[in-house]
Order: structure tokens, then sequence, then C-alpha cells
């Protein structure tokens, strides 16, 4: 059953929100991202660009428990621990003004 354009826009505000909190976290805290948010964030990115939103929220309750990063991914150049907050809020503008 397809979700009405009301529910999908609540659901890919509470994903941007959840991005967005997590976010001001790290910055208020004066510190990087680390490894595992930045995966589980750019995960959330490119869920939410597909319209897959409960996993992009899924992927965000990751980041914020600070779960590992699965094996497979460890090595990835996305979670190069010197990504910035600021370089995280600019790839998720990118990815809204792409959904718009």
């Amino acid at each position: 059953m397809a979700l009405s354009p009301a529910a999908v826009a609540a659901a890919r505000r509470n994903v941007v929100q959840r991005i967005e909190r997590l976010l001001n976290v790290v910055e208020r805290a004066h510190r990087p991202p680390s490894r595992r948010e930045i995966f589980y964030v750019h995960d959330a990115l490119e869920l939410m660009k597909v319209g897959q939103y409960p996993e992009a929220e899924e992927a965000m309750l990751r980041a914020e428990r600070a779960l590992p990063v699965p094996s497979d991914a460890a090595h990835h150049l996305d979670t190069n621990p010197t990504t910035t907050v600021e370089q995280l809020r600019t790839q998720l503008a990118e990815a809204l003004a792409g959904d718009g």
C-alpha cells in the first residue's frame, strides 16, 4: 500500500530532524563526528534520497547509539574521520535539494 503524500512528508521530516539533532549534539560537544556517526548519517542520506524513510530512521538510530560499523564497510572512505559537521550539513542540504 502506497503512503499518502502527507505521510511521506512526515517520514522525510522525521529523518531530517534526527540528522540535524545528531549534528547539533556533535557541534555543541565541540568534537568531530565519529566514524560510526559519519557512516550512519551517510547511510541515512542515501536511503532518504531513494525514499526509504523507515530504513533511514533505523540508520539514524544506529548513529545515535553509536553502533559499530558493519565489518564489510569498515574500510570505506566514506567513514573518513576527517569529515566535519559542516560537510555533513552540506550533504544533507544537497540531499534535500535533490529531493525537492
